[in-house]
């Protein structure tokens, strides 16, 4: 049988892991083989054939070779929480392989978060462009700036950065899945029918090769992520503070404005033209007054208003380019907006090495220990596909 076509039987077979258990199994396979051996050795005797006879003999001892070494390995897999508790200090191994696992996920969500604050707030600062209408004398000219608008090039690196972050997130949490698939899967389905392949005198070679798969996934591929951690506590880069609160641009020229954009009444009255926002004041006004308020309010006081708040914010704005031009405030935040960005993105890179060198290490491990034990039992030694990786 090719191990595609097992594996794909395998596969099939895995959900099955939720509602049967195949540990019954094993006995019922041991009693059938120790009857078929029984006639076979029977039938020798009958027509006086030594060549069945030896072969009898020789599957007795096999199947008494494999009965010790089924309950080795169950003696293992109970006897694996000492160990466990002895290397790790609790017995689960699993639970800490995943608590392993959750710290570097942990560290990857922090990431991607504090990268996707940094872009916006640097988004905001760089596509912060006020404009004002400048009043000359009857005439008026709008007005536009946008000192930091090459602060958008920081973009750039943070986006990119997003997509190694998000593919070592991916790898911690295809493994974490997989450490929790393999502790359902292979002690009720893949350990007892891999035990039982191993005693059917035809399939022994093929057995084998599924108690090394079976304990290279329920035991080396957990261990392998404690030790990846345990080497992570010596090279993993400390996570750098980040103050996001220094990327806020915070330009006095939006917080001088602030109140006047936000106030309804200002927008509703700024809103307004001359006769109307005349009509409005004088409406108070009773008779002939009415006709000389609306004139004066029309032609003296809202070109008045209008041409001193217009004043007012063309010299906010204008200030506030000032600063930036000459260098006041606008290099102080260029500055330390790329030293923030810089920093933070040095780390984000040492971790995710990390994280790759991490994924390699333990497959490596466990692949390299299945092949080991897959020989050592006489199994399989060449697995198509994993060959040439190692």
């Amino acid at each position: 049988m090719k191990l595609s076509r097992l594996a794909l039987l395998l596969f099939l077979l895995t959900p099955l892991a939720f509602a049967i258990d195949f540990t019954a199994l094993v006995p019922i396979t041991a009693v059938c083989v120790i009857i078929f051996i029984a006639l076979a050795n029977a039938l020798a005797h009958a027509i006086a054939n030594p060549g069945l006879e030896a072969w009898a003999k020789t599957e007795l001892r096999e199947l008494v070779f494999g009965i010790i070494l089924v309950i080795i390995i169950v003696t293992f897999f109970i006897g694996s929480n000492a160990v466990a508790e002895a290397l790790t200090g609790t017995p689960d191994y699993i639970d800490v392989a995943v608590k392993s696992l959750d710290a570097m996920i942990l560290r990857c969500d922090e990431a991607f978060k504090i990268m996707i604050r940094m872009a916006g707030k640097i988004r905001t600062a760089a596509t912060f462009s006020p404009y004002t209408g400048i009043p000359i004398y009857f005439l008026s000219i709008t007005y536009s700036t946008n000192p930091l608008g090459g602060m958008g090039i920081l973009l750039g690196p943070l986006t990119s950065a997003t997509q190694p972050v998000s593919n070592a997130l991916f790898l911690m949490e295809g493994l974490r899945m997989l450490l929790r698939f393999f502790s359902v899967v292979i002690p009720k389905v893949l350990l007892p029918l891999s035990l039982a392949i191993r005693l059917i005198p035809f399939t022994r070679r093929l057995g084998n090769t599924l108690i090394a798969v079976s304990l290279g996934a329920m035991v080396i591929f957990p261990f392998s992520a404690i030790l990846a951690d345990q080497l992570n506590q010596g090279v993993m880069p400390a996570q750098p503070d980040v103050d996001l609160s220094k990327l806020d641009a915070n330009p006095w020229a939006m917080v001088v404005l602030e109140p006047t954009c936000e106030s309804e009444p200002i927008r509703f009255i700024s809103g307004l033209t001359d006769p109307a926002f005349a009509a409005i004041v004088c409406l108070p006004a009773i008779g002939p007054y009415y006709e000389a308020c609306h004139l004066y309010v029309w032609f003296v006081v809202y070109p008045a208003i209008l041409f001193y708040f217009q004043l007012g914010n063309t010299a906010a704005i204008t200030g506030w380019e000032s600063a930036y031009a000459t260098g006041i405030i606008g290099k102080s935040y260029a500055t330390g907006a790329y030293d923030m960005v810089r920093m933070f993105l040095t780390y984000v890179n040492n971790f995710v090495l990390v994280i790759y060198l991490d994924t390699v290490l333990i497959t490596l491990i466990t692949i390299a220990g299945i092949r080991s034990i897959s020989a050592a039992l006489g199994g399989e030694w060449y697995m198509p596909g994993i060959q040439r990786f190692i």
